[in-house]
């Protein structure tokens, strides 16, 4: 008898079908449209729902989820389910961004052809039987210098094809190691501005985030060669619309291939009055082998959950955070703080990141109680490697896919107890190091319940591990303080609370909260004040 009944309610490709007809576990119905209302009647009666783009997991639809453990979605893109909703109700929401890999890959070097050859202008032309071959005047890809911002799966993939091209590739990826660039035969800058000054063709494969909205505007455009290509098949919004719009059209850009848009699905647009702009309605995974792949994936990610065993690509809380004692839950918000503020405070990029649990209070083995699936660390250890991840690589990072995700990058993730460190004797210790820096940060959790950060490297902090701060590191000598009180006063910016720490004669560094945000401006005043070395806002 099926223990577990799943809902497909978007076409699901018949290979991940059959992977669940053939388990004797799961009782599968197939309801693709089903409309919001008669969801939301169902929804709970089902263990796991299977969906694609057509089908919106709201709050509202998730109001009484019955016995729904699992919202499932073929392919990789989460728009179309709230994901805040489904981890207050304790539901795992999980993609298959692997399966559409080679697709994406495949779209991009036709767009790179396309756009260099002007094949779709050439098809087009012919089909009005005109014969104007100078019209169609090309550029060859061999020999040319190809600019890949972002080299994870799909940028790498992208990098090896185009090897085969005869192109020299050079990339911008700041939390990818160079040690797989190099795996790769491909050159790693450390700033975005030389690749584009020096690239003949730049494609983009990086999420979108508020970091990465705009990132190619009009001073990026203007930096690159005269009569450059440039692809876009990651997502909408990383490329300014406007500005490529007028940079194809003085020439500046030589042609762009283009598959997503700031909005989609795409109404009237300039983009398309252009004839060296080719366009195609956001198909980088629609092929036959790409929606096979991530059924497949997606079927059998359901299945290992439903059953207990290990999966992948979860990508919201898998387990309950209220399942840690009181006191062990505020560790374990310390951790994710730490996390963040190593992200934010190191330089280079990421090899090695350690957790150290000091004390009794970290005796018990604390994974076993909170996770749902098997596990290799403890939640303080994944909490710290999340919070660290999310500020650092800009992708969807979850307690559930942060040591994956670390993994894939090459990171190392170690984890270890001990009785006692220096004279304390419950503290949570951070341990960092990347290609260029170490870091060593130490919190606690104090009897008044508050977490706090108790050191950063050699410096003594008593600071509270939430909110924002201003951070700044300075030549500890008089005035400086002073001087940086006079700029924020001057900019109105009233100073809530200040940490500072300082080796005599040496360096000081101090974490100043705020009443007000600080303007990119201010920061740049800052930078100008003599004896500051840095100076930025970071958010715990």
């Amino acid at each position: 008898m099926a223990l577990y009944k799943v809902l497909i309610s978007d076409n699901l490709a018949p290979e991940g079908i059959e992977i669940l007809q053939r388990d004797d576990q799961i009782e599968l119905e197939i309801r693709v449209g089903i409309s919001p209302g008669e969801l939301k009647e169902c929804i709970g009666d089902y263990d796991a729902i299977i969906t694609r783009s057509g089908t919106t997991i709201t709050a509202d639809l998730l109001e009484n989820p019955g016995r729904l453990k699992i919202i499932g979605r073929a392919g990789v893109g989460l728009d179309n389910i709230d994901l805040e909703a489904a981890s207050i109700k304790g539901i795992i929401v999980m993609n298959a961004p692997t399966g559409n890999t080679i697709a994406a890959t495949e779209l991009t070097m036709g767009m790179m052809l396309a756009a260099a050859r002007k094949i779709p202008a050439a098809n087009i032309s012919l089909k009005h039987e005109e014969w104007t071959r100078k019209k169609f005047m090309g550029r060859q890809l061999y020999g040319k210098t190809l600019g890949v911002i972002g080299l994870g799966r799909i940028g790498g993939s992208v990098a090896a094809r185009a090897k085969a091209f005869g192109m020299k590739i050079i990339a911008f990826d700041p939390y990818i190691k160079k040690a797989k660039a190099t795996g790769l035969g491909v050159t790693l800058y450390d700033r975005l501005e030389d690749v584009l000054a020096l690239s003949d063709v730049i494609t983009v494969h990086t999420p979108k985030t508020d970091e990465t909205r705009d990132m190619i505007s009009v001073p990026e455009l203007n930096s690159m060669k005269d009569g450059v290509i440039i692809i876009n098949c990651a997502r909408g919004g990383i490329i300014n619309e406007d500005a490529l719009y007028e940079a194809a059209k003085s020439g500046k850009v030589f042609a762009a291939g283009v598959d997503v848009f700031g909005q989609e699905p795409l109404g009237p647009h300039k983009l398309l009055e252009l004839d060296n702009v080719f366009v195609t309605p956001h198909i980088g995974a629609n092929t036959v082998e790409g929606q096979e792949g991530v059924a497949v994936i997606i079927a059998r990610q359901v299945i290992n959950a439903l059953q207990g065993r290990a999966y992948e690509n979860a990508v919201n809380i898998p387990f309950m955070r209220s399942q840690l004692p009181p006191i062990m839950q505020l560790y374990f918000d310390l951790a994710e703080s730490m996390g963040r503020l190593a992200a934010q405070i190191s330089k280079g990029r990421p090899e090695s990141f350690e957790l150290i649990m000091v004390g009794q209070k970290f005796k018990e083995d604390f994974g076993e109680r909170v996770f749902d699936i098997p596990f290799s660390f403890q939640p303080f250890t994944v909490a710290g490697l999340k919070g660290f991840l999310e500020k650092n690589i800009k992708e969807t990072v979850s307690f559930i896919n942060a040591s994956y995700l670390a993994k894939e990058r090459d990171m190392e993730i170690h984890e270890s107890k001990t009785s006692s460190y220096e004279n304390y004797n419950d503290l949570l210790l951070l341990r960092l190091k990347t290609d260029v820096d170490e870091h060593l940060l130490g919190g606690t959790v104090f009897a008044d319940n508050v977490c706090r950060i108790l050191f950063l490297d050699q410096f003594h902090l008593e600071m509270v591990a939430k909110g924002s701060y201003l951070y700044f590191k300075n030549i500890d000598k008089p005035g400086i303080v002073g001087r940086v009180g006079t700029v924020l006063g001057k900019h109105r910016i009233n100073i809530a609370g200040f940490n500072l720490s300082r080796i005599m004669g040496g360096k000081a560094v101090s974490f100043v909260s705020l009443d007000n945000d600080v303007p990119e401006p201010v920061l740049e005043e800052l930078l100008e004040q003599d004896g500051l070395l840095e100076a930025k806002v970071v958010s715990l």
